[in-house]
């Protein structure tokens, strides 16, 4: 759990990161200088922000196959016993 709470706020220090970036690209409030890093900075949001949800929905998959797994074993019990 320590972990998933890591991952959450991970997560949105990068989206509160990516929509400040995304607030001054929208009120051209970026001097053209920087234009290029903020930019760089939003696209390596993305993807990671993207890699972990990938990682996250992987472990959600993985939780509910194991879940049918135990109700299917119990299933096949009850009619066995």
């Amino acid at each position: 759990e320590e972990r998933d709470e890591r991952t959450r706020t991970e997560l949105e220090d990068k989206a509160e990161r990516l929509n400040a970036i995304l607030t001054r690209l929208d009120n051209c409030e970026t001097p053209i200088d920087e234009l290029a890093r903020d930019v760089k900075e939003g696209v390596r949001l993305i993807k990671e922000m993207n890699e972990t949800l990938k990682k996250v929905e992987l472990e959600v998959k993985d939780a509910f196959k194991e879940l049918e797994s135990v109700q299917q074993q119990l299933g096949t019990g009850k009619t066995e016993g």
